[in-house]
């Protein structure tokens, strides 16, 4: 997809926010105005970047934030992790970058990760000075307001090919995965595992959602499993004059919650 408001304008660069998403099948980048409007999205494969979006990608963008897949993931009680020991972690993560910690209060739990290394080097070479952030520090900043008085939570978060899994009973974390998922019956396929997993036999109160728009298929493969299905997005809502653009960002949202979700 490649879209162009025509009130674009170069000499708004410096007052414009760069938001890019970036995974191994597909790169989306998103120019927004002060007013949250979208006035430039380019969407292509990762290995075949568009001539006209690597241009704007030598513009002197002020603010620019940049979501990349990760190489490794762990979770970690809190109470017994210690920075002093994070040698001891990184030995069992899988990636070659440094690994990042991120706290996560509510859940009284710390996150270790690694970006994808080549992605990292691919873009703070571009972009030295961009703010860089992971998926699950939006999601989870943003679903505090859903489970603290919702008995069973339900999270599916798409990333083309891969779904990011979590489940809350109450305000308890049980699990968070991702899967490798092509179809829609694939994602029913790894639903009812977890569910199984976890001894779960009724309806979630909720289902959370993003990552896809609401004519997705997979927006209509999770509603069977729960009692209500909510589209998690935060204050920052995008918005396009271009209805096709409009129905894009609706799978965007995560990305635009950054800063304001992220600390």
């Amino acid at each position: 997809m490649k879209y162009t408001a025509e009130h674009f304008h170069l000499h708004y660069i410096p007052q414009y926010r760069l938001l890019i998403k970036s995974d191994f099948l597909e790169d989306t980048m998103v120019i927004v105005d002060e007013k949250q409007e979208v006035v430039a999205l380019y969407s292509y494969p990762s290995e075949f970047p568009d001539p006209a979006a690597l241009k704007l990608l030598g513009l002197p963008f002020a603010d620019v934030s940049i979501s990349l897949p990760l190489e490794s993931f762990m979770l970690v009680p809190s109470e017994v992790y210690s920075q002093r020991q994070v040698q001891q972690y990184h030995d069992f993560q899988d990636g070659k970058g440094v690994v990042q910690e991120y706290a996560l209060p509510m859940e009284g739990i710390t996150a270790l990760y690694q970006y994808d290394h080549l992605l990292f080097k691919r873009w703070t070479a571009i972009f030295p000075q961009a703010k860089l952030f992971a998926d699950f520090q939006i999601i989870f900043a943003l679903v505090e307001q859903h489970v603290l008085n919702t008995a069973s939570v339900l999270g599916v978060h798409v990333k083309n090919k891969k779904v990011e899994m979590y489940v809350f009973q109450g305000k308890e974390l049980q699990l968070y995965h991702d899967f490798d998922v092509d179809t829609a019956d694939d994602l029913h396929y790894f639903i009812l595992n977890v569910r199984s997993t976890l001894g779960i036999t009724g309806l979630f109160d909720k289902v959370l959602l993003s990552g896809v728009a609401a004519t997705d298929p997979f927006a209509h493969a999770v509603r069977s499993y729960a009692n209500e299905l909510v589209f998690l997005q935060g204050n920052s809502a995008l918005y396009a004059e271009d209805a096709a653009v409009q129905t894009k960002i609706e799978s965007l949202h995560i990305i635009a919650e950054f800063p304001s979700c992220v600390s």
